[in-house]
């Protein structure tokens, strides 16, 4: 009898021996497991398949994300603007463009098709978000449409026939994309392990099984930035990205720059597949209809980032105290410009020195030849074109500067 069909042995190497491992009757190791008779033939890659890249489906300028096939996390606080942001990304799948989102259709996809799971919200909320997407994906928000499905779950009690009702509604609908708005409701125990990984493990296998992107909603603790529960624990290890959205209220600096809103939202991308993104911002405009609607913050005349405000502010409380220096037509030495901070009640040299450097980087100030300083004011191209005239030895065009 060749050894090859004799089942005394297993047809695997012995290690480092290139033999085959002799197949005791009832195996010693980790018994208890009962492992031996279980097949795993079909859990072997098969080295022989072509890798197949990603296939994205959005994309915001020229980075691409989510990935067909995967879990993606949409997190925040309550009242954060979690829906709001998912309504966006929504939008750009319907209308193939959303504010700065782009809706990318993967080859395999003939045409895309959303559900959107709301456990949460009562009937005239879901009613407000179908006709906040359907505006912005100038779409006619009293139609039916065979590319997008809403299922309301709040009326539904157990955690059990919620997710029933969500296997039923992808089976029927088929979608591409799919939208749970919130998970902690598929759950009876969001600290359970035993109930909240299988859980998991199961979305991971209907995007995979519908070759469908399966975006989820999950709650950040009140008081700290991180997911709710072990369920939240679970959640982050499993999906390809997280995006956080983070309420901010206007300060009282950001009340003097003018059309800068009293309220905005911003989006950080947290963990990606792919190349990370840039935070964005955003507001949500009033609508004579009654619901609103979030919009993005641009850059043109408003600041799109709380950096930028801070900056913003930063200049012009730059340019406001050097505008006031006694300038003369010859020009003023570092000194003059000093003594006159000091006379305004500035006597930290390190404020001083910072207002002396903004002055010069943003062009308020400039120097000329022969070391003297000259006013020009905030947003003005400097003349003469002394730009050239750097306070520090010329690197070579490889070096950084010293700075």
């Amino acid at each position: 009898m060749n050894e090859e069909n004799n089942d005394n042995y297993l047809q695997l190497p012995a290690w480092g021996t290139g033999t085959p491992l002799k197949k005791p009757e009832t195996p010693d190791f980790l018994k208890d497991d009962d492992w031996f008779n279980t097949d795993i033939s079909a859990d072997f890659l098969d080295f022989t398949e072509p890798y197949k890249p990603p296939r994205w489906t959005m994309k915001r300028g020229n980075i691409q994300f989510a990935n067909v096939g995967e879990l993606h996390l949409i997190s925040g606080k309550a009242g954060h603007g979690k829906t709001n942001l998912m309504s966006q990304f929504i939008a750009a799948i319907l209308a193939g463009k959303a504010g700065g989102t782009e809706y990318t259709k993967p080859e395999t996809v003939i045409s895309p098709v959303v559900l959107y799971i709301d456990t949460e919200q009562g009937k005239d909320d879901t009613i407000a978000l179908k006709n906040r997407i359907c505006t912005m994906a100038d779409m006619d928000y009293s139609k039916k449409y065979d590319s997008f499905h809403i299922l309301r779950l709040r009326d539904t009690e157990k955690a059990s026939d919620r997710w029933k009702k969500i296997l039923k509604a992808i089976w029927m609908v088929r979608p591409t994309d799919i939208f749970l708005d919130g998970m902690l409701d598929i759950v009876n125990d969001y600290n359970d392990q035993k109930e909240c990984q299988p859980v998991i493990y199961k979305c991971m296998k209907i995007s995979t099984h519908y070759d469908a992107s399966l975006w989820m909603v999950l709650h950040e603790n009140p008081m700290v930035d991180k997911l709710v529960g072990t369920l939240g624990s679970i959640t982050q290890r499993k999906v390809s990205e997280i995006f956080s959205v983070k309420k901010h209220k206007q300060s009282e600096e950001s009340k003097n720059v003018p059309g800068f809103p009293e309220i905005y939202f911003e989006v950080k991308q947290l963990k990606a597949r792919g190349i990370d993104l840039p935070n964005w911002y955003f507001e949500v405009v009033s609508n004579v209809n009654g619901w609103g609607m979030p919009v993005e913050i641009d850059e043109k005349g408003i600041v799109s980032k709380p950096e930028d405000l801070k900056q913003q502010q930063e200049k012009a409380s730059t340019d406001d105290y050097l505008k006031l220096v006694k300038w003369t037509t010859n020009g003023v030495s570092y000194t003059d410009i000093e003594k006159f901070l000091r006379s305004k009640g500035i006597t930290s040299n390190r404020k001083i020195q910072s207002i002396f450097n903004v002055g010069l980087e943003e062009g308020i100030i400039y120097k000329n030849s022969k070391g003297k300083y000259f006013y020009n004011g905030l947003g003005k191209q400097i003349p003469n074109d002394v730009s050239n005239d750097i306070p520090f030895e010329q690197q070579d065009e490889n070096d950084e500067p010293p700075y």
